[in-house]
């Protein structure tokens, strides 16, 4: 009995040493993470290169789970200048790392967490300078590669096409072959259409509601090969509204900045200095471009402009004054 006793006791400390020796191989890699950036605002552009999709410097870090046993002792120095980068091509980073334990490059692993693009580690060494310390044990350099990513740029203009407006048109974006096209109506999104190799859409079966308003937005989207991998899709854009019976330009496109709206024709010339009937709408602009809302005295008669900058016609105005049908203001 007393040799079955052992067994057993003998047993139960080898299931707990496998058991120790499980729970030590659990944690099998520590992890670095990458968060790409986009330059959805243009900020890295230049005069001279308007078009083109840059890259960004992303973020590094050491996971959170992982933030005990390892930190990071630098920032992250790369093989060529972000400034130089093109999307989908690796560049290589280096970043100094001190552990508690030792780091090997198959108990190392880097991951990007927001997006589709590539990055792995190449080498892993102790460090044996003297310009890094760890808080606790060792610190290693350590190398990577990251495949740069970056966003597809927005089209400059979005619009109904002047001859048919049932025909939503827009400006090319560089390097993108596929376009997101989505019909809108008051209601809500009437219908969504993939384009590819082409910068319009006739929505015409769709635009079946007489007396409605549709408007479109507009997205460049990776969907070229492997593309994917490396470039997120650009943010959506919206047209005017378009009506079948509706007069005026439609082919045009408006930005709301600090100083107030501005609307863009189909060439990129802006509206300014004068008056300009946009889908049924009369609207004043300013010398430097921009619609002028409330009161204004021009050519002698006194006109008020809503918010928007649209002209109030054949209504009370807001702070109670009448206005005549071609918006001036009965005295």
């Amino acid at each position: 009995m007393k040799k079955s006793r052992y067994a057993v006791t003998a047993a139960a400390a080898i299931w707990m040493v496998i058991g120790l020796g499980m729970t030590a191989q659990a944690k099998s890699a520590y992890r670095l993470e990458i968060e790409n950036q986009y330059d959805s605002q243009g900020v890295s552009r230049d005069d001279n290169d308007k078009n083109k999709v840059h890259p960004l410097e992303p973020d590094v870090y050491v996971s959170e789970e992982d933030s005990d046993a390892i930190e990071m002792l630098s920032d992250v120095s790369w093989s060529k200048s972000p400034e130089n980068w093109t999307a989908g091509n690796d560049v290589t980073g280096t970043v100094y790392l001190g552990s508690s334990t030792g780091l090997t490059k198959s108990s190392l692993e880097i991951k990007v967490v927001n997006g589709r693009n590539d990055a792995q580690i190449t080498s892993v060494k102790k460090y044996t300078g003297s310009d890094y310390e760890a808080d606790s044990g060792y610190v290693y350099t350590v190398k990577f590669t990251y495949q740069a990513a970056a966003q597809l740029d927005s089209t400059t203009w979005a619009g109904w096409d002047s001859d048919n407006p049932s025909v939503a048109t827009w400006n090319s974006v560089k390097f993108a072959n596929t376009y997101r096209v989505v019909l809108y109506d008051d209601q809500g999104s009437v219908v969504s259409q993939i384009v590819e190799g082409a910068t319009s859409y006739d929505f015409s079966p769709f635009m079946t509601k007489s007396g409605t308003a549709y408007y479109f937005e507009v997205a460049a989207i990776a969907r070229n090969g492997n593309q994917q991998d490396y470039l997120e899709d650009g943010e959506p854009v919206s047209s005017l509204s378009s009506q079948s019976n509706d007069p005026g330009i439609t082919d045009g496109t408006w930005g709301d900045y600090q100083q107030g709206r501005r609307f863009t024709y189909h060439d990129g010339t802006v509206a300014a200095g004068k008056w300009e009937r946009i889908m049924s709408k009369w609207y004043y602009f300013s010398p430097e471009g921009y619609a002028v809302t409330g009161w204004n005295e021009l050519d002698g008669k006194w006109y008020y402009m809503y918010q928007d900058g649209s002209m109030a016609a054949g209504t009370t105005t807001p702070d109670g004054y009448q206005v005549g049908g071609d918006g001036a203001w009965v005295q």
